[in-house]
């Protein structure tokens, strides 16, 4: 029954802001609003075991007011900043293959060619999506992650290539001899 009787209000108040609009005409401005006949409004019929609604003639029925509830904002999501590597920038620390730097995509880090096995250069392929990707190459082999996030460890050959953080464009790498 309390069903019956949500719906009937809900299809009266929706009738009653159907009619409340204005029309406008071609120069924009607003003409009278449009009338619709009267019809009488349909009270429910108790079913067995409902209790009949109070009587309510005479009471008027409130205006329906829109909803005030705030739409949430959708905010992009801060990126956390990159902690400070040992050596920042200092690609040249990574020689003797013990460093800790900060890299983007295109970064090349000269280490000992005796830890790679086959050639000195680490080349970082791609830092994006909270993961980095590197490669070695040599004349006659090569060796490539695709996607390592932060605390992940990879060894190539006797290399060992720790990510410490990745935000947006940058990586923290920490390499050492394996």
């Amino acid at each position: 029954m309390n069903t019956k009787l949500a719906l009937v209000a809900t299809v009266a108040a929706t009738l009653t802001l159907a009619g409340c609009g204005g029309s406008s005409d071609d120069n924009g401005t607003a003409g009278p609003a449009p009338t619709t006949p009267a019809s009488p409004t349909a009270t429910p019929t108790p079913g067995p075991g409902d209790t009949p609604p109070p009587d309510t003639a005479g009471t008027p029925t409130p205006p329906a007011t829109p909803s005030s509830t705030p739409k949430p904002s959708i905010l992009p999501k801060p990126t956390k900043p990159v902690p400070t590597a040992a050596d920042g920038t200092n690609y040249k620390a990574c020689a003797d293959s013990r460093c800790e730097v900060a890299v983007r995509t295109g970064t090349r880090l000269q280490v000992k060619r005796s830890t790679l096995g086959f050639t000195s250069i680490l080349k970082i392929d791609r830092v994006s999506n909270g993961t980095v990707a590197y490669s070695a190459d040599g004349g006659c082999c090569s060796i490539s992650t695709s996607a390592q996030g932060p605390g992940q460890s990879y060894t190539l050959n006797s290399l060992k290539v720790t990510t410490i953080a990745v935000s947006g464009r940058t990586a923290v790498l920490r390499l050492k001899p394996a």
